[in-house]
């Protein structure tokens, strides 16, 4: 049987191929981060949907240092608090992510594909045939070099290589993830165990991951 842990060392291979294409596409179009506080980026409680980035989105948490997790927590708390009181109101939707600290994602490295993918114009093709694009962030836009989303980065093998990790846990657990924002992860690792739990392994019953 396979785990969630078990496919870490793929989705990290994943990630390295995403970073390689992202740095070479930046530099084709001009794009630096560099010195962005990452407010524009950062100002939305992204969802998880899948299994595999939770538990390295968990792996780097417990990196962290006590105190840095505690400051993490606080703020998480805040927002999950905020959407529950009204996820359409400023305080929610004006959030900063929990993770950025002056501009800094702190599990920079364990951030998930949807936060390694921002910034650059893109599109992808869904399975029943249709095509989306995106633009970039706004720092892009403001830049004033004028690209097609055709010009940016094609989301749809990453997509699709996602999907194959995740379909492999859904198969043998018997159950779909249940998406979590990425405060709400915050907050479940914060108050659950540091290792990995029976609902992290892939069992045969209906275990739901990110069930609280």
């Amino acid at each position: 049987m396979v785990s969630g842990e078990d496919l870490i060392p793929r989705l990290i291979e994943l990630y390295e191929r995403i970073d390689r294409l992202y740095v070479s596409v930046a530099e084709v179009i001009g794009l630096q981060c560099e010195g962005c506080d990452g407010a524009r980026c950062c100002t939305v409680d992204v969802t998880v949907h899948t299994a595999v980035e939770m538990l390295y989105l968990r792996r780097g948490f417990f990196h962290l240092s006590e105190f840095l997790r505690e400051m993490v927590h606080a703020r998480a708390l805040a927002m999950v608090r905020a959407k529950e009181a009204n996820p359409f109101g400023e305080e929610y939707r004006q959030s900063v992510c929990a993770l950025n600290f002056d501009g800094r994602c702190v599990l920079y490295e364990f951030r998930p594909m949807i936060c390694r993918l921002a910034g650059i114009p893109h599109w992808f093709v869904r399975p029943d045939g249709k095509r989306f694009e995106g633009s970039g962030c706004s720092r892009c836009e403001a830049s004033g070099v004028s690209f097609s989303a055709s010009q940016g980065i094609d989301r749809t093998p990453f997509y699709h290589d996602l999907a194959l990790l995740e379909t492999e846990i859904v198969r043998c657990r018997g159950a779909k993830t249940i998406p979590k924002t990425i405060a709400e992860l915050l907050v479940a690792y914060s108050t659950g165990p540091n290792v990995a739990s029976p609902k992290d392994r892939c069992y045969s019953g209906a275990n739901r991951v990110g069930e609280d």
